[in-house]
């Protein structure tokens, strides 16, 4: 655990440790994994890319090659070990490694006794038990799922789901074969843009009431945030040209950069008729190698300036991006600040970040954890408890410097676990 040095600090961290918590992003589409090597269990979720960093892509095969013995790949993850130890992604696995299989630090020997003990996480009862010990309430979950079962009513979520709607493959289409892929459960065959946009609504529509609680597009891995606001022309010759002949195929990127914007503000106006909040991705993205820059939250500013009547939970603090995110939070009032996977992004980046929301931004519009794993329950549980000492030594720290006094830190803390994702999502708890 980090500690702060605010004299507060001890009985703050211990009332966030009573507070429940909204997850407010997480990829468990089902209950795992059933770990069967101890040094996946090490390397799993996002420790793996800071790994990556420090190793060469022939070492990462060998790592992951679970044919290969401890003993054989040890020397290249101890190798790895001490040069990323100190990173957020690692205080996940120490605590991973100290909660859940007693051990203080990582050795062979270490490996070698977790192998006798690795944890089962298909269980469902078991991966509740670890909710329950984080105290996540209710979880938003971006599963891209299968839609006939969302409108069939029979798609089932892991424990305390609630289900997002995932936009990317729906305005990134660009091919025939694509379009009548997105609308295959309504058992039709689109011909026009007109019933294809009609086409999406009812999917949507479908999924709201299955119980979808937003729409959560994650296209700046792939895309530039930066979206046009072309005319319908230009965008129905696209569409047309490919739907034509299904051997075309629109030429990606710039090809269907009209289309994929055009559709992209479609789905803003359907998301504000079915009162439905947005969540975007922003900073930071998972791996390594990837273009940074394409992701920063100003290049939102023209859709949050045009859909003003749509609710934007803008991602992961904007890792590296604080000031611009908190510019938006500040300065539009259809903007929350979602502080998801950023709290082991970078811990430090997050208290300060904290702190600086508290002096600049509304606190009501800050959400202060999402776990964004898939599966992988013990390691939600970690970054909750990161998260809980990131808002601990923050919020002390301005108890210190007496911004504000020890209650309304409190309530603070409250709001950003729970109450106001609670009230932004309407999930009624």
């Amino acid at each position: 655990m980090m500690r702060g040095t605010a004299k507060c600090y001890e009985a703050l961290r211990a009332y966030c440790e009573t507070l429940p918590i909204v997850d407010c992003h997480d990829h468990s589409g089902e209950c795992g994994p059933a770990y069967q090597d101890a040094i996946q269990v090490i390397i799993a979720g996002y420790f793996h890319s800071d790994v990556h960093s420090v190793s060469s892509d022939r070492e990462m095969l060998i790592l992951e090659d679970t044919k290969l013995s401890l003993e054989e790949r040890w020397p290249i993850l101890e190798k790895a070990w001490k040069r990323t130890c100190h990173t957020g992604y690692a205080q996940v696995t120490r605590r991973v490694l100290e909660v859940f299989y007693g051990e203080w630090d990582l050795s062979l020997e270490v490996l070698k006794r977790m192998q006798g003990k690795l944890m089962d996480l298909t269980d469902a009862e078991k991966f509740e038990s670890i909710l329950n010990k984080a105290n996540i309430v209710a979880r938003v979950l971006d599963i891209w799922p299968d839609v006939n079962k969302v409108l069939d009513g029979s798609l089932p979520l892991t424990p305390r789901g609630r289900l997002a709607i995932s936009l990317p493959a729906f305005h990134s289409i660009r091919s025939y074969t694509e379009v009548q892929e997105r609308v295959a459960p309504l058992k039709r065959t689109v011909t026009s843009l007109d019933e294809y946009l009609e086409a999406c609504r009812e999917i949507f529509q479908g999924h709201k009431a299955y119980g979808a609680v937003t729409f959560k597009d994650q296209s700046a891995y792939t895309r530039t945030l930066d979206y046009g606001n072309p005319s319908r022309s230009e965008a129905e010759a696209i569409f047309n040209g490919f739907m034509e002949d299904p051997r075309r195929s629109a030429a990606y990127p710039d090809g269907i950069k009209p289309l994929d914007d055009f559709l992209f503000h479609a789905f803003m106006r359907m998301a504000r008729d079915l009162d439905l909040p947005v969540q975007i991705h922003t900073g930071h993205m998972a791996g390594i190698r990837n273009d940074i820059t394409k992701t920063n939250a100003v290049k939102l500013t023209k859709v949050i300036e045009l859909h003003r009547d749509v609710r934007f939970d803008l991602f992961h603090a904007n890792w590296p991006y604080a000031g611009e995110l908190l510019y938006m939070g500040k300065n539009y009032p259809n903007v929350s600040l979602d502080f998801c996977w950023a709290n082991i992004i970078d811990p430090v980046y997050c208290q300060n970040m904290f702190k600086q929301a508290l002096s600049s931004v509304p606190h009501g519009k800050i959400h202060g954890y999402g776990s964004d794993f898939g599966g992988s329950v013990e390691r939600a549980w970690a970054h909750a408890d990161i998260a809980r000492d990131n808002i601990a030594i923050a919020l002390s720290d301005m108890v210190e410097m007496e911004y504000l006094d020890l209650d309304e830190a409190k309530s603070v803390a409250y709001d950003w676990l729970f109450g106001n994702a609670n009230a932004f999502f309407r999930l009624g708890l």
